[in-house]
């Protein structure tokens, strides 16, 4: 067992407040925090200290991905780990996105290898299916409206040119894509009128107290740190949810999402392929995005289950192929599933002692640790909150 160091990353849309707090640091915070990662990804690998010598958990499974991972995980995963676990703490919302399947992936990147521009658009061959628990209400756009659902709302919000596209769209085999390509198409020097018009629609609508007054209400709020961006008009077109704490979404590859404001744990894929649509000063790929994104793909949105086999256990069902992840209460002496397997396990609030046959190892809030496929027989115990994060098949 290794205790890690988790990787504290500062984007721009992070939070001043959520992720300090939770690591009993001063508030606000110098710079904005967005994610603390818990995993061995290339781009921000935990560090933990192994035998005395300082390294990092990329650096130990690189070194003996067999014996980290066992043999048929390292094979089924190409010797990588293959999950990652994050904090995940915006302050205001992250782009609108979607990732694509393991296949889409491979196919792009092949033709970008051909062409001289390896990893341009996608930096590995993996699908990013992700998922994320509220452990505070959690503000999300995600998964896309039905074409009824919109021409209802574009009736409601009567700003002519949304109610021509929407009318345009909706003889087409797909309408709601063709309603997204062609918001997407709308050209750059008439998108900031567009978008204000919308807006200020959605500020009068959102004076009504049902759910169409709700989401309007929703996107004038991220209008204020994303003027003029015609991702606004996208997230008309999407499902909003606030989610409160227990709360979670699975979101496989091609759906359309935006995580907004909030406090979660989210579990992914070991990939960074993401497409990008809007609500971001990154790099935007229209055309890759129209190619992967699926419409009637939605996530899906429900509360955490109990399991019948751990007590005191509950479990996320997802249809990832690459982690499965189970929120321990309080654990007494209990024995975490996953031997010979690599896992990680997140301690949130309290401590939990881990116990095996070769030592042990305390967490205390915000604090996490590394199985590797030789710890067995570990025996979980105390007052914490504690994600475990392991493979699907566990």
């Amino acid at each position: 067992m290794d205790q890690l160091e988790p990787v504290l990353f500062t984007d721009a849309w992070g939070s001043h407040v959520s992720i300090a707090s939770l690591q009993g640091r001063p508030i606000p915070s110098a710079e904005p925090e967005s994610e603390l990662w818990m995993g061995a990804h290339e781009s921000g690998p935990c560090s933990l200290t192994r035998d005395g010598v300082a390294t990092t958990l990329a650096d130990v499974i690189r070194a003996d991905p067999e014996g980290e991972m066992g043999a048929e995980c390292c094979t089924a995963y190409e010797g990588r780990l293959p999950f990652l676990l994050k904090v995940l703490a915006p302050g205001r919302a992250i782009s609108i996105q979607a990732h694509p399947t393991a296949e889409q992936a491979r196919e792009i990147r092949m033709r970008d290898r051909a062409t001289g521009y390896e990893d341009a658009t996608y930096v590995d061959d993996w699908a990013k299916p992700e998922m994320l628990v509220a452990i505070s209400p959690f503000r999300v756009f995600v998964g896309m409206r039905t074409i009824d659902e919109t021409c209802a709302l574009a009736h409601r919000l009567r700003v002519p040119r949304f109610s021509r596209l929407v009318e345009d769209a909706v003889g087409t085999p797909d309408p709601a894509h063709a309603l997204l390509a062609d918001i997407l198409a709308v050209p750059a020097h008439e998108q900031a009128s567009f978008v204000r018009e919308l807006v200020a629609a959605c500020v009068r609508l959102s004076a009504s107290a049902d759910p169409d007054g709700h989401h309007c209400a929703a996107v004038v709020r991220v209008a204020e740190d994303h003027p003029d961006d015609i991702g606004l008009a996208v997230l008309l077109l999407m499902y909003h949810h606030v989610l409160e704490p227990g709360d979670y979404i699975d979101v496989p590859a091609g759906v359309l999402h935006s995580y907004v404001s909030g406090l979660g744990i989210e579990v992914l894929a070991n990939s960074d392929n993401v497409v990008r649509a809007g609500l971001t000063k990154k790099e935007i790929n229209i055309p890759e995005l129209l190619r992967i994104v699926d419409p009637g793909a939605d996530g899906f949105v429900g509360r955490a289950h109990r399991d019948p086999a751990l007590p005191a256990t509950d479990h996320f069902p997802s249809s990832s192929d690459r982690f499965a992840l189970r929120h321990l209460h309080r654990p007494t002496r209990l024995l975490l599933p996953g031997d010979r397997t690599p896992r990680l396990v997140f301690c949130l609030h309290g401590d939990v002692l881990l116990a095996g046959p070769t030592g042990s190892l305390e967490l205390g809030p915000v604090q996490a640790a590394y199985l590797s496929a030789r710890d067995h027989d570990v025996v979980a115990t105390g007052s914490g909150e504690v994600y475990l994060v392991t493979l699907p098949t566990v």
